[in-house]
């Protein structure tokens, strides 16, 4: 395993056909789905697989001539979903929901077709499938899974009721009704760091007063970017260069300086990126940033106030240490526990 260098009708006769009805507006669905099918539990009913939703019909795709807008619009839809369908002050909950369906491990060009598997699945299903993507990054990334804790604590802390699940749905059908898997589902992780929609989501459901409060700005993608090319442009950029922003929030001048360096043919992979964020929103959305736009295996993201505790690099090295540590030793674990299960049965038929 890889680690950090640190770390319904009715029929009634004899009567005049009614006029048509006008005809409704197209739904913003993916596809047209069947009818949802009656509760059930995950066990008595296999997830479907991806082939068996593949659609027949156009897909809703954004216009990505704007990336920048498409993740607002995102961040937009997912708020008034969220709140139309009553799901509660946090706003964790649909960040997590969002931050699921982005990290969602299949890439390419037609990956963004997952989006029919996912409207597929009942509430458990979902739930299940949450779970398992947030433990294969943890398996992979321990160190950004365990900092992105506040936005999947939620899926084992409880078993959601009807309004929650109604509402965690609700995300997910804005999220990728308007397009959020061809934002982030792309092979090439410089088109997945064409924007930044954990941050356009902190920046649209958070509060004003929670706002200033933290001091939040959010600062305009188009200005990091001109920021980062002035910063790179005349910075002669050397593999093993660390980069160090104390108030980074969800690291929007990183997914910059990546595309930047991309774009000179640098991998952003030969260089530390430390971040550190008063928010621990902010941090965990960095954390699924850092995935998303693969900024590489050299990723330090903490959280508390730089001013008063100083540098946080070293705090977020041992956290991190510490994350790996656990993976690892649950790892052997595993092992040795498959190994003695093989050893069971092996005994077992021999017995028999």
């Amino acid at each position: 395993m890889s680690q950090l260098d640190l770390f319904a009708d009715d029929d009634t006769p004899d009567e005049p056909p009614a006029p048509p009805a006008p005809a409704p507006p197209p739904r913003r669905y993916l596809t047209d789905l069947p009818p949802a099918p009656a509760p059930v539990t995950t066990s008595a009913k296999p997830r479907p697989k991806l082939a068996t939703v593949k659609p027949t019909l156009a897909h809703y795709r954004p216009s990505l001539s704007n990336p920048h807008e498409t993740a607002f619009d995102i961040a937009e839809a997912v708020s008034y979903a969220w709140h139309h369908a009553q799901g509660g002050a946090g706003i964790e909950v649909p960040m997590g929901v969002v931050a699921t369906l982005a990290l969602w491990p299949l890439r390419g060009p037609d990956a963004y077709l997952a989006a029919d598997w996912w409207l597929s699945l009942d509430d458990n299903q979902l739930l299940t499938a949450f779970r398992e993507c947030w433990a294969r990054w943890w398996i992979m990334r321990p160190d950004l899974i365990d900092r992105a804790t506040p936005l999947h604590k939620w899926i084992d802390d409880e078993q959601p009721g009807p309004r929650r699940a109604h509402a965690v749905r609700a995300v997910a059908e804005a999220a990728l009704t308007r397009g959020l898997l061809h934002l982030t589902s792309s092979n090439d992780p410089d088109l997945r760091s064409t924007t930044d929609v954990m941050g356009a989501l902190l920046a649209v459901m958070r509060s004003q007063g929670a706002h200033d409060a933290l001091a939040e700005i959010h600062t305009p993608p188009e200005v990091a970017y001109l920021m980062a090319r002035m910063l790179l442009d005349d910075m002669p950029l050397q593999p093993g260069m660390k980069f160090d922003e104390p108030t980074g929030g969800t690291g929007g001048m990183y997914r910059a300086a990546a595309q930047v360096m991309r774009e000179k043919g640098i991998n952003p992979h030969d260089f530390g990126w430390s971040l550190a964020d008063i928010d621990e929103l902010a941090a965990a959305g960095a954390a699924v940033n850092a995935i998303i736009w693969d900024l590489g295996p050299h990723v330090l993201i903490a959280c508390g106030d730089t001013l008063h505790e100083g540098n946080l690099t070293e705090k977020a090295a041992q956290q991190a240490r510490g994350s790996f540590k656990r993976r690892d030793e649950l790892h052997s674990q595993a092992v040795f526990l498959a190994a003695l299960q093989k050893v069971e049965a092996l005994v077992s038929g021999v017995a028999a």
